[in-house]
């Protein structure tokens, strides 16, 4: 379905997946070395899944369309954790040790259902 849609959509809507979630994650760690890591990593990295899709015979399409997925679902997983993000932020700017925080599980459930359901669509829409 979304791969039957001109690949300049799809660009677009991979861009605006990585702009997005850059945004809220930025904001929910407000270091600037994150800030440009950040979207550095995931692009570079997108750059990788579109070469492993392209050398696995997925088209261009269909990696676009899972690469703006993982942001989306990646940005919805971390959600719950924002407070957590502010927290550890707080503390670390403090001097305190933050190794012992962790988060809940579920937490981590929610952001694995998230990553893995949104995936799942994506899938599913490319079919």
């Amino acid at each position: 379905m979304l791969t039957s849609v001109p690949i300049g959509w799809l660009w677009l809507l991979a861009a605006a997946a990585t702009a997005l979630s850059s945004c809220a994650l930025g904001s929910w760690i407000p270091l600037r070395g994150f800030r440009i890591a950040f979207p550095t990593v995931m692009v570079v990295g997108g750059a990788f899944l579109v070469v492993v899709c392209r050398s696995q015979g997925i088209g261009l399409a269909g990696a676009l369309v899972m690469y703006a997925c993982a942001h989306i679902g990646l940005t919805l997983g971390l959600l719950p954790q924002r407070r957590m993000f502010a927290e550890i932020l707080e503390r670390w700017r403090r001097g305190e040790a933050t190794d012992h925080i962790r988060p809940p599980r579920r937490h981590l459930a929610f952001f694995a259902v998230c990553l893995v359901g949104v995936l799942f669509a994506g899938f599913a829409l490319t079919r």
